[in-house]
């Protein structure tokens, strides 16, 4: 098993859905936060169950229920998870980041 470590923006980003969907319904916001709980969990046991991409990076979906994915880098020790990403918001955007742009253990 391998540690997920999350980008401070990647943080941000399921603070802003959780927040988005408990203010369309009461309790939505949790069931999200917890299917992105249980994706994260999926990928520190099995860091390479997604292909990568020419970069690197690594996908991960969010459940059935949400659109979004994970999108994370595997180094020997850890994964870095760079950006928690709604399917809709433009692919590209989350990919100059860096662990030293804002990791967190």
């Amino acid at each position: 098993m391998k540690p997920a470590r999350l980008h401070s923006l990647a943080q941000a980003e399921i603070v802003r859905a959780v927040a988005f969907y408990n203010d369309a319904r009461a309790g939505l916001g949790d069931e999200f936060a917890d299917e992105v709980e249980a994706a994260i969990a999926r990928i520190e046991r099995h860091p390479k169950a997604a292909p990568p991409d020419r970069n690197g990076y690594r996908k991960c979906v969010v459940g059935k229920r949400f659109p979004y994915a994970i999108f994370y880098y595997e180094y020997d020790a850890h994964v870095w998870v760079a950006s928690v990403y709604h399917s809709s918001r433009e692919p590209d955007a989350w990919t100059d980041r860096t662990p030293e742009t804002g990791d967190s253990n």
